[in-house]
């Protein structure tokens, strides 16, 4: 994979710029604390698991992929080169151990999203693509490989699955599945929510630029093409800061639960100011010059130090078997 950037850098004269691979970055080290929270309470859901994983292999998996193969454009090396270039540059940055694949749908929202579990793949939205810089969309393509990063995927598309399932159970049992139903539905969408901050963190890692992250969700929120020339992200930044101000009334903090509860996402000011309040803690900057400043690790063991205590691992580990660190989900 490497070797591909270099490669691209080298002959098309671009790639990662001034941005930094992050070797042996785990998922672990950018995790939001929302997300951890709400993922503890969702894995306390007596056979969430069982039943996602059953359900994503024998049904969901399959026909999402035969869904967007068979409506999506593929993007490869041959076809939207420029795309797949940002793709690739991406995964070398947050180390993915993969290229997942890669298709653009036609829609003229400014996004996309991930999907699969067994095998993932991205979607780019062709509105994303027309609209955004490739600085931008390069903050887009690392947010979706965020979530793969972090194994989002399979609790994700139990959100939509859960509602179908606890329709037609609430038949069998006169109403009373759906009540069950609607509960863990509302719960995985709040973590849904919540894990959408983690990818916003991967996001910037991605493209390594505060201001492309925040014009990118200025755009995601609305701005007319033909403004995008006036865009100040400073303005928008002052307006995300200001966004904690609603936290310290319960009042509002109701409010703002009521109002996003069915949603996937929260409000795009809301991941701004999240993104801002990290960037502003120093968590960011470490992990950049912590995992910048690691060599490659070469040799024909496959085995890299853990960044805790030192101990040899393979990287498929779940915990250090030296000193029991939680690594990357995935």
């Amino acid at each position: 994979m490497f070797i591909i950037t270099y490669f691209l850098i080298t002959t098309l004269g671009v790639g990662l710029v001034n941005r930094k691979i992050l070797y042996q970055l785990q998922s672990v080290e950018y995790e939001h604390e929302f997300d951890r929270k709400a993922l503890q309470s969702l894995e306390g859901t007596p056979g969430l698991e069982k039943l996602s994983r059953k359900y994503q292999k024998h049904y969901i998996e399959r026909v999402v992929r035969l869904d967007f193969t068979g409506s999506g454009i593929r993007v490869n090396k041959n076809n939207f080169p420029d795309i797949h270039q940002l793709l690739v540059e991406a995964c070398d940055i947050l180390q993915l151990n993969y290229i997942p694949e890669l298709y653009i749908l036609w829609d003229y929202q400014v996004n996309g999203f991930a999907s699969g579990s067994e095998n993932p793949i991205i979607v780019l939205y062709s509105g994303a693509i027309d609209l955004l810089s490739k600085e931008e969309l390069l903050y887009i393509i690392g947010h979706e490989l965020g979530h793969i990063k972090s194994g989002h995927m399979l609790y994700h598309q139990m959100g939509s699955i859960i509602p179908v399932l606890g329709e037609i159970a609430s038949v069998l049992t006169l109403g009373i599945s759906s009540i069950v139903g609607t509960s863990l539905t509302l719960a995985l969408l709040y973590w849904h929510r919540m894990s959408e901050f983690t990818a916003d963190r991967a996001g910037l890692l991605a493209c390594q630029n505060k201001e492309a992250a925040m014009s990118a969700m200025m755009k995601m929120s609305g701005v007319p093409k033909n403004h995008f020339d006036k865009i100040k992200t400073e303005d928008f930044i002052e307006q995300a800061r200001e966004f904690q101000d609603f936290d310290y009334d319960s009042l509002d903090k109701i409010g703002k639960a009521v109002l996003i509860m069915n949603s996937t996402h929260p409000w795009t000011v809301m991941r701004a100011h999240e993104i801002l309040k990290w960037v502003d803690s120093g968590a960011y900057d470490q992990i950049i010059e912590k995992h910048s400043a690691i060599k490659k690790v070469s040799g024909s063991t496959g085995t890299m130090p853990c960044l805790n205590c030192g101990f040899e691992i393979t990287g498929k580990e779940k915990f250090c078997p030296g000193c029991g660190t939680r690594f990357g989900r995935r």
